[in-house]
């Protein structure tokens, strides 16, 4: 008998959670949706690097290298101040009840360095879902779109793969996709 293949589509959740000691970390907090449509996997493919010889038309060596960051990006519409200080740093000053101002401050001192595991479900179809999952991810977070009459503010989101490497120096694996059944 054929393994079912899981239909991977849609966003049911994403959520962040402070990365472990090279592994994933263990509690998620879930994020707003994301907007429709606005999840993308920036892979990168490696450049070639070749050993070529003089009359010959085929390399004597190819071999493939990484020079950019593999990272997902998302829009997440209309998010809260808590939200915008989670993902992008600065200040959130919720305010109180004789004064419910809720204002969020950019970082004032060059780009915060936030980690965080990331991890992606989709929707469940047919008894599976997705999980994919970032094990330490650098997170870059920037208001992307003013509203407009016909358009909401967007806070552009990327979460850039990096190395999960233990304080003993074990390395782990940095991305995974999880093929999990859903009663």
């Amino acid at each position: 008998m054929a393994e079912q293949r899981p239909i991977a589509m849609g966003i049911a959740k994403h959520s962040v959670a402070t990365p472990g000691d090279g592994v994933p970390g263990t509690s998620f907090e879930d994020l707003p949706q994301p907007q429709k449509n606005a999840v993308a996997f920036n892979f990168s493919d490696p450049s070639e690097v070749r050993v070529d010889l003089e009359g010959s038309l085929d390399p004597l060596y190819s071999a493939f290298v990484k020079d950019t960051t593999d990272f997902i990006e998302l829009s997440i519409p209309t998010p809260d101040n808590a939200t915008i200080q989670k993902l992008a740093g600065g200040v959130h000053e919720k305010g109180t009840e004789g004064s419910p101002n809720d204002e969020w401050q950019e970082p004032f001192e060059g780009v915060p360095d936030i980690n965080y595991t990331y991890q992606c479900e989709t929707v469940p179809r047919n008894g599976l879902k997705v999980v994919y999952t970032i094990v330490n991810a650098r997170v870059l977070a920037k208001i992307s779109q003013a509203p407009t009459t016909d358009n909401v503010e967007l806070l552009m989101v990327r979460f850039y793969k990096q190395a999960a490497i233990s304080a003993a120096g074990v390395k782990g694996h940095a991305f995974s996709r999880k093929v999990v059944a859903v009663p």
